[in-house]
């Protein structure tokens, strides 16, 4: 193709340099010829010009600066797994994404939660947004809803319903969860965005460990039902006098054999004050004929030298020891995941013990505890932000996949990629995640250690590579895990949510009632008081009246329709 040559244009638009001349050439020369008049007019037409060629001059000169960032100040307690928030991978990434400066207040953590009271109480000294609290009393959803409603912390509805692109995806993601009705607060505001993580491990913290060396060289198979678990005790005791058939603390959750033996005579939930429901109406287990019957049965343990007397004065550290002697001691023992009792890097230790299904009651009763995922408070907005709808967008980006993944397993291609078509994971479903270099409860600089919102999807969360190690203690805790999948009870209490006037009025009934119950427990396990006795039964039942238990009951009613209607 001919190319043609582009003649220059006739038109020439005059540059302010030729502008400038030209009133220069004509100031000098025609001035001094101008009448006074016109010379007055032309003097203030020029004047008119230069300011606003200066104006002019002065925006676009602006317009080359890079715009100032907005800094933005949280505030958490110290975390020992964040080694350098300023070079933080995780950080600097959000701060590209908003164009946001991140700065953090760290408090140290034996302080913290005293602090951060204080500044919420007074109103004062207060940081843009806190974040880090979740797992803490202090941000419990009622207090949290009572700092809400003091204007100490602003409600987020607006903000949600504008911006949050990210928090709305999350809550029609996951449904089942309900976690949007989680995060309302019963004056129907949303105060914080949330950190939240569910998966198979987490929901079932009731498992019984039985040793399977010992049924192997017993020939037993693990046991189904009630009967069959207490045969399998008294072969362990009659087969070596130094065994200790069954174990447990109380000085940890879910480590006394109580409270997963208690689920094969009525639903034991410890998370809601073992308070239950049947057809809509919350009950109270601890006061019903098959609470009885269960004590009854753990008490012909107890009488038999099959759970030790141990379980009820030592402490956590002597019951691990217990678990992970050498000398293989131990038969049978309840923990919420085997590597919270048996040592990690203890292989031999770890295959030594297999998990439980429930077992199966006199009555056909067969259930197991379901833990409901709960929807932390990791990230509020205080009244003291200046730029609050920059913080929520920070927040709610936070919530966004990129962020989680970021956010839990660090960098991409680095310490961990998108698993391969054919890999697997720990429940034997296709994996999602490859960890290619394990950054979790280590001191590190990729993410924050989810001190900030965030989301651990299921499919990631339950997706991660199995490795094909049979010794890995989280493969493990899968294995035992969905064995309880089965067994979840019709209806169950998930999540009670109480105004901060409710819970002011039964913390103290629910402390003490539940003190009562764990006591109770005890002595008629061990015999210290009769279980058989009616006339102490009576005496037991007779007590909840005056520590409130009806206040209890009816204040959980109220709470549970709230939620329901």
């Amino acid at each position: 193709m001919k190319k043609v040559k582009k003649e220059p244009s006739p038109f020439h638009l005059p540059s302010t340099m030729d502008i400038i001349t030209l009133i220069g050439y004509n100031m000098l020369h025609r001035g001094p010829h101008m009448p006074g008049r016109l010379k007055k007019h032309y003097i203030f037409i020029v004047f008119i010009f230069l300011a606003a060629l200066s104006l002019s001059l002065i925006s676009c000169g602006r317009t080359t600066q890079e715009p100032e960032r907005i800094t933005v100040r949280l505030c958490a307690p110290q975390s020992q797994y964040i080694q350098d928030f300023d070079a933080n991978l995780y950080k600097l990434w959000l701060e590209d994404m908003t164009g946001l400066n991140i700065e953090m207040i760290w408090l140290a953590p034996d302080d913290a939660e005293a602090i951060v009271r204080r500044q919420l109480l007074s109103g004062e000294n207060l940081p843009d947004a806190y974040v880090g609290f979740g797992n803490t009393e202090l941000f419990s959803l009622s207090n949290i809803e009572f700092y809400g409603t003091s204007g100490v912390i602003i409600p987020l509805n607006d903000l949600i319903e504008e911006y949050g692109v990210h928090t709305k995806a999350l809550w029609r993601e996951l449904p089942e969860y309900s976690i949007r009705q989680n995060m309302t607060a019963t004056d129907g505001n949303i105060y914080f965005l949330p950190g939240f993580s569910s998966s198979i491990i987490t929901r079932y913290r009731q498992i019984m460990w039985v040793n399977a060396g010992w049924l192997a060289e017993l020939s037993l198979p693990v046991p189904e039902t009630t009967d069959e678990f207490a045969d399998m005790l008294r072969a362990f005791r009659d087969s070596d006098p130094g065994r200790i058939p069954m174990a447990g603390t109380s000085a940890h959750y879910s480590k006394q054999p109580y409270d997963f033996l208690l689920n094969a005579f009525i639903y034991n939930d410890i998370r809601n004050a073992r308070m239950y429901l049947e057809n809509n109406r919350v009950r109270f287990a601890p006061i019903t004929d098959e609470w009885r019957e269960a004590l009854k049965y753990m008490h012909g343990l107890y009488t038999e030298g099959l759970y030790s007397p141990l379980s009820f004065s030592q402490d956590n550290q002597q019951f691990n020891q217990m678990a992970n002697d050498p000398l293989d001691i131990l038969g049978a023992f309840l923990s919420p995941g085997i590597t919270l009792t048996v040592l990690q890097n203890s292989p031999e230790v770890l295959t030594r013990y297999v998990g439980m299904a429930p077992l199966m009651g006199p009555t056909g009763v067969r259930l197991t505890t379901v833990f409901s995922p709960i929807a932390r408070v990791n990230g509020v907005i205080t009244k003291a932000a200046k730029h609050p709808q920059e913080l929520f967008l920070l927040f709610d980006l936070m919530l966004s996949e990129e962020a989680s993944l970021m956010g839990r397993y660090g960098e991409q291609g680095v310490d961990w990629d998108f698993a391969g078509l054919a890999e697997v994971s720990i429940y034997g479903t296709p994996a999602t995640v490859h960890i290619i270099n394990q950054i979790w409860n280590t001191p590190q600089n990729k993410h924050l250690a989810q001190i900030v919102p965030y989301v651990s999807r299921p499919k990631y969360s339950g997706g991660v590579t199995w490795d094909g190690n049979t010794t890995d203690g989280e493969y493990i805790n899968a294995q035992a895990a969905m064995l309880h999948g089965d067994y979840e009870p019709d209806e169950y209490l998930a999540i009670l949510i109480f105004a901060p006037d409710e819970e002011a009025r039964i913390a103290p009934l629910r402390a003490g009632i539940e003190a009562y119950v764990d006591k109770a427990l005890a002595d008629f396990i061990t015999g210290e008081r009769d279980i058989y006795d009616d006339a102490a039964w009576a005496t037991y039942l007779n007590a909840f009246d005056d520590l409130g238990l009806g206040v209890l009951i009816s204040t959980a009613q109220t709470a549970y329709d709230r939620d329901r209607y």
